[in-house]
């Protein structure tokens, strides 16, 4: 019960560390959003009849919930928010499960595009980002798990400041900038300048530079280029990567005052009771894979907005369930099949293909 309890205490965070990365917003500086008003450091997020299924309160019933052959998924999420406000009435521009082996200490993240159709209860086919500001991050997770067949159960999110505040933490991150991402990071620096009250300078030419927190958001968001949102969710895989191989080197001291620094910024479910003492056992963990999805789909304006519809959801699910868990012979459920067939019904034939792109950097 005990080591269940620890491996569960370390993937919470493993995420509180992920979240900052891959968030795409413009915010200022915000506190922690606490849902129950939870002593123990993280806030914890009630669960609500639409949103995620909370277990009965038996200590047995937590361990059964809490792996499954050593392994378990969590979805993350960076949300559009200007304010204190981190759960409904935020859009989650950055949405990711991540599947954490803690028996073979492997990740794997897969990013779903915040303009994905698909059906949120309630309020029928909509791009996905907007489950979070209809109910929130458990009608978010709620939105996954029926649309794509998976069991998620926990959640992290985090507003977009916190990206720069880590990356400053860490002392920066060496990235590579081509030409087409040089033409347009300047005007994200300026505007995350005036959002953070930094003065970070513009990049002028291609080249490798030691971005720091500003530079790194801005990096981050970059999306008018060529890949679009897949390129710009490569980015912040790949900042993301960085990032977490940079904080497994911290020694004791700076891994607890990493966690006390995020601690107030994050909104999760998670009880983070222990998490200063487990966090040093993030060197044993790697992240193996990453990717994105959809890979084939329709993108253009459904219903009145732009949207980009997966050709097919089923689909979609299929390879979702292949990257996640090697599942080759997974079948979608009935569920997944009839949102499938309504979303087919709205597109003739998709006007993109990634299948063969290589979403690492």
């Amino acid at each position: 019960m005990q080591m269940k309890r620890k491996r569960n205490v370390i993937t919470a965070i493993v995420f509180i560390m992920f979240i900052a990365l891959i968030v795409l917003i413009v915010a200022i500086l915000i506190k922690i959003t606490v849902g129950t008003g939870d002593k123990k450091g993280l806030g914890t997020v009630k669960v609500g009849t639409e949103n995620v299924t909370k277990q009965d309160n038996s200590e047995e019933q937590k361990d059964d919930e809490t792996l499954t052959g050593g392994a378990e998924d969590f979805a993350i999420f960076g949300v559009d928010s200007r304010s204190n406000q981190l759960g409904k009435g935020t859009r989650s521009d950055s949405i990711m499960v991540v599947r954490v082996d803690h028996d073979a200490k492997t990740v794997r993240i897969l990013s779903v595009f915040r303009d994905t159709m698909m059906n949120i209860e309630g309020h029928g086919y909509q791009k996905v980002t907007h489950a979070h500001a209809f109910g929130g991050p458990e009608l978010a997770v709620d939105t996954l798990n029926k649309n794509l067949d998976l069991d998620i159960k926990h959640y992290v999110t985090l507003n977009f400041n916190s990206v720069g505040d880590i990356v400053d933490e860490i002392g920066g991150i060496s990235q590579d900038l081509d030409a087409s991402e040089v033409n347009v990071i300047n005007e994200y620096i300026d505007e995350i300048n005036g959002v953070r009250g930094t003065k970070s300078e513009h990049i002028t030419e291609p080249g490798t530079y030691t971005l720091d927190g500003t530079q790194t958001v801005a990096f981050t968001r970059i999306r008018y280029t060529t890949g679009g949102d897949y390129k710009r969710t490569e980015r912040q895989r790949t900042v993301l990567f960085k990032v977490f191989e940079a904080a497994k080197k911290l020694d004791t001291a700076e891994k607890v005052k990493f966690i006390s620094d995020m601690i107030g910024s994050i909104n999760t479910d998670y009880d983070a009771n222990d998490a200063l003492t487990i966090f040093k056992n993030l060197s044993e963990y790697n992240i193996s894979d990453t990717t994105a999805y959809p890979q084939v789909f329709y993108g253009g304006k459904v219903d009145g907005a732009w949207v980009e519809v997966p050709c097919t959801l089923a689909d979609m699910a299929k390879g979702v369930h292949q990257f996640l868990y090697g599942e080759a012979d997974y079948t979608p459920s009935d569920v997944v099949d009839e949102y499938s067939n309504a979303l087919s019904e709205k597109v003739s034939e998709p006007n993109n293909d990634f299948t063969n792109t290589d979403f690492e950097d």
